[in-house]
């Protein structure tokens, strides 16, 4: 069963029980599982605005809310690598050689792509984006 189906106690169990599985793997894991668990989500067109960047919620508002368009499951990315005491992330928009919109998260200098389509974050290359923006995520931060 999709995890983002269950209750708030089990989604938040299941994220924790998720970052104590990978603490102790290398990066390139801990990018896959982490992209892996949040690709789950079931999606909505919009639900939070790239610009409207203080009202996004914090991690455990994100679950409770367990509504995400592709920026809050990119922020759930984020936070998940936060609290991993992983720091090498950019949040971009950006679009894909097919012209389709996207919102990325680069780790460790954009060697992994996450938040793009499900079991790809090892095989995609950053030169095949445009990178329109990058978005601050220090106020995130903050959040956790």
């Amino acid at each position: 069963m999709n995890v983002f189906q269950l209750t708030y106690d089990a989604r938040l169990q299941s994220w924790y029980d998720l970052r104590a599985s990978i603490e102790q793997t290398d990066i390139k894991t801990k990018c896959v599982m982490i992209d892996k668990w949040w690709q789950q989500a079931p999606m909505v067109n919009r639900h939070l605005h790239i610009l409207d960047n203080e009202t996004w919620p914090g991690p455990w508002d994100l679950l409770v809310e367990n509504s995400y368009c592709t920026l809050a499951r990119a922020l759930g990315m984020c936070y998940t690598l936060l609290l991993l005491q992983i720091n090498d992330i950019k949040l971009v928009e950006a679009s894909d050689n097919l012209g389709d919109d996207c919102l990325l998260v680069l780790v460790d200098n954009a060697k992994y792509i996450l938040n793009y389509h499900p079991d790809t974050v090892i095989s995609n290359k950053l030169t095949d984006f445009t990178i329109k923006r990058t978005i601050d995520i220090n106020h995130l931060k903050q959040k956790i």
